[in-house]
């Protein structure tokens, strides 16, 4: 029911939620038909509230469209210009209409004035919109949290020297990994093959140029008989295990397909890898059959990071990393979230804090600013503001009381206003529009952006539920445990299919292409750090308790832990803004 209304733009609320499932099928089915006709004409989005359910059940939809046909919808949930529920009401042509059934079986209507109904909507009076005390209610409460919002900054009365002022930030935006306005893909049968190809094509140049040997094209392999050491790169396009514990695995490039064999005995030994995954592209090296249709590998190759020293910057700086805020959930940590803003802002209890915070220059958000609207069966129960704008500018609220020094990057997440489907682009105007500007920077999901001279790749992370169920060694409770099979492979969703859905573009922006320094995640609200080849990886966790599903599925999150590193320090010395006390580990 609630996906039929979201897919018209119709938000419940959980009173007409309710009523609604009390209906027989057929009185529904007539009333979401009206309401769908409706909304053919007025294409504004709808909160269904009690009001406008009985509107909507107790009237002809000549009498709706005369009467909200012009109407604001989006002022009568957010503004100050309300809608009077009573003056709409009293009117004397706007009673519900009442339908006589004859002996001849025709239907007629009470006697009405004579009226022109103008589905344009042209000519209909506009009348000035007003709250009822419901919404009225909703809008005082938005007003307070943003006051009490505003208000951190002053309520600070510590003063300390920042060290970070003095340093000039340095952020440069990789546009180009960035399908922000690029998306070119409908979702045809073309966009997917060239989909494919990029990506064969991109990680196979990686494999060969780290193993200077160019790969053999697959469907020249039957001139290759009996000879060894024959190299090819492809996509995995299939996947088997042999009766005998062996792998079968079918590659593929733009000219073909073929075949090749991993043994069980060099899988256990740890010479080939047991856990390819398909689509994901990789090289072999080994002997080919007699017949020239089958490999039999010796040595495996996947793109992977180059082992390298942990880069440093020239100054002194201190980064914090956070994700899954989830603004609007009734689980989010408010209190928790306002005290680190305080602590930004220089509460603090002791000289670490004082020193750590003065240093502070850079905050990377990885996506969920906001638990959204819609985003699955009954999110309304757990919201406690429906409005995805108000609960936008309750993050931007926050935002603003960072000192202007301390810059801010933020890439999107799936619970934020964007297409599910990854890449994703940055946040549409209307939203950052709400930000504050001096200090705040958008990318796309992922984006890779240059920070102080550091590479940081920044990915929300929802591909990890599709990683946890392929590779055993990949475990939630272990955040880095999933991002080095990332970087294995330099691709961010390997798996086409899986729960991470991903959108057919003509470049694949989820690849890998350069090697980063920092590698950024959230999504599983589950802190953790590791160093993989010389690459910092920063899971950051979460500002909303425990949810029902999280119970459910046996993940315990840690909420309000912040982690913050020295990023001129090679050693992976994490610290942690942990509810308000500094850790380090």
């Amino acid at each position: 029911m609630i996906n039929d209304f979201l897919n018209i733009q119709v938000l419940l609320a959980p009173e007409s939620y309710s009523r609604l499932q009390n209906l027989d099928s057929n009185d529904f089915s007539d009333l979401f038909n009206k309401i769908k006709e409706f909304k053919s004409k007025k294409d504004d989005f709808i909160l269904l509230d009690s009001h406008f359910l009985n509107i909507f059940l107790g009237n002809n939809l000549k009498n709706i469209f005369e009467e909200y046909g012009k109407f604001d919808f989006l002022a009568y949930y957010t503004s100050n210009e309300v809608a009077s529920e009573e003056k709409i009401i009293e009117k004397d042509d706007f009673e519900p209409v009442n339908e006589v059934k004859l002996e001849n079986e025709e239907i007629i209507e009470p006697k009405r004035e004579n009226k022109v109904y103008d589905l344009d909507f042209e000519d209909i009076e506009e009348e000035e919109p007003e709250l009822d005390e419901i919404h009225k209610k909703l809008e005082e409460e938005r007003k307070e949290r943003i006051l009490e919002v505003r208000s951190i900054r002053e309520s600070v009365n510590n003063k300390i020297n920042y060290y970070a002022k003095d340093i000039d930030a340095q952020i440069h935006v990789y546009d180009e990994y960035d399908v922000t306005g690029k998306s070119t893909c409908e979702g045809t049968l073309d966009d997917f093959v060239k989909y494919f190809k990029d990506r064969c094509s991109t990680l196979r140049k990686i494999i060969e140029l780290k193993n200077q040997k160019k790969a053999y094209p697959l469907n020249q392999l039957f001139r290759r008989k009996k000879e060894n050491e024959v190299f090819i790169a492809g996509i995995v396009s299939d996947v088997n295990s042999t009766k005998n514990g062996h792998k079968m695995v079918e590659l593929e490039d733009e000219n073909g397909t073929f075949r090749v064999l991993l043994m069980k005995d060099k899988m256990e030994k740890g010479d080939l890898p047991s856990d390819v995954l398909l689509d994901e592209v990789i090289g072999f090296e080994g002997t080919i059959n007699d017949k020239g249709d089958l490999m039999f590998v010796d040595r495996a190759f996947r793109p992977d990071i180059t082992p390298k020293p942990t880069k440093t910057t020239d100054e002194k700086i201190y980064t914090a990393f956070l994700s899954d805020v989830h603004v609007g959930s009734r689980e989010f940590l408010n209190k928790v979230f306002a005290k680190f803003i305080r602590f930004l802002n220089g509460e603090v209890n002791n000289g670490l804090e004082e020193k750590i915070v003065s240093r502070l220059k850079y905050i990377s958000i990885a996506g969920d600013l906001v638990d959204g609207v819609g985003i699955y069966p009954g999110q309304e129960y757990d919201l406690y503001d429906v409005d995805i704008i108000s609960q936008y500018a309750e993050v931007a609220a926050y935002l603003e009381q960072v000192p202007e020094h301390i810059k801010v990057i933020i890439c999107p997440g799936n619970h934020d206003a964007l297409r599910p489907a990854e890449p994703q682009p940055t946040f549409d105007e209307s939203i950052t529009s709400l930000f504050p500007k001096e200090n705040v920077t958008f990318v796309g999901n992922p984006g890779v952006v240059n920070m102080h001279g550091l590479d940081l790749l920044m990915y929300h992370g929802r591909s990890f539920d599709d990683i946890i169920g392929q590779i055993s060694s990949a475990q939630y409770t272990n955040p880095p445990s999933i991002m080095t099979e990332l970087l294995k492979r330099r691709h961010l969703c390997p798996t086409y299919g899986g729960r991470c859905p991903i959108a057919p573009e003509h470049v694949d922006y989820l690849a890998i292409h350069t090697e980063p320094d920092i590698f950024h995640t959230g999504h599983i609200h589950i802190n953790g750090y590791d160093n993989y080849h010389g690459v910092r990886m920063i899971n950051s966790g979460t500002f909303q308790e425990q949810t029902d599903f999280q119970k459910r599925m046996g993940i315990k999150p840690t909420p309000g832990i912040i982690p913050i590193q020295d990023l001129s320090k090679r050693e992976q010395h994490m610290i942690e803004w942990n509810q308000g006390k500094i850790e380090i580990n």
